[in-house]
């Protein structure tokens, strides 16, 4: 059996990877699905305090900490009173919380229910930390423990839901019964 030289087949192979790797190097975009966060934190806990006193807790099941925000996923916010007591528990989905400016927005179903029962329902909220207020400008609906509905599109309120302004269109029920004027 006669074998073929195996120089020509060499020169052949070698000249292939010669001429590829003379082709130019092509540039291959890096893909950027997102900013990535510095560090992930499971069962993460924030409190907020002022002169010792304990404001706000906020937990979360899940945070991504970037350079001065911190993303929660599935988060519940204890606010709190003098004594410390916890008057009023706001429940999210989601949020965002402002490292600098302690601000917090909250979305995706969010409730808040306070001491007294009263219960708040809307999309999106806006913790301000400086005025210890909270703001939307997302349709709310407000049910208190005397039956009473509110529902609105705005708001502007303190953690207690005890000052609650409607911001734009509202409408609402009460089983408050006025007397007659004459």
């Amino acid at each position: 059996m006669i074998r073929p030289p195996r120089l020509p087949l060499l020169f052949l192979l070698t000249g292939m990877l010669l001429g590829l790797g003379g082709c130019p190097e092509e540039k291959i975009p890096e893909k950027k699905t997102g900013t990535v966060p510095s560090i992930t934190i499971e069962r993460f806990q924030l409190t907020e305090t002022k002169q010792g006193r304990r404001l706000w807790v906020l937990d979360a099941v899940t945070a991504n900490v970037f350079s001065n925000l911190i993303q929660v996923d599935t988060v519940t916010i204890h606010f709190y009173n003098e004594q410390p007591t916890a008057y009023s528990v706001l429940n999210a989905r989601q949020g965002t919380l402002n490292t600098t400016t302690r601000n917090i927005i909250v979305r995706d179903h969010v409730t808040m229910v306070t001491d007294d029962s009263s219960r708040l329902s809307t999309d999106s909220l806006f913790w301000w930390n400086d005025s210890q207020r909270i703001i939307t400008d997302s349709y709310v609906r407000i049910i208190k423990p005397d039956s009473t509905l509110i529902e609105g599109n705005g708001l502007k309120t303190t953690p207690d839901l005890k000052k609650i302004e409607i911001i734009g269109t509202v409408k609402g029920a009460s089983p408050i019964q006025f007397p007659k004027i004459r």
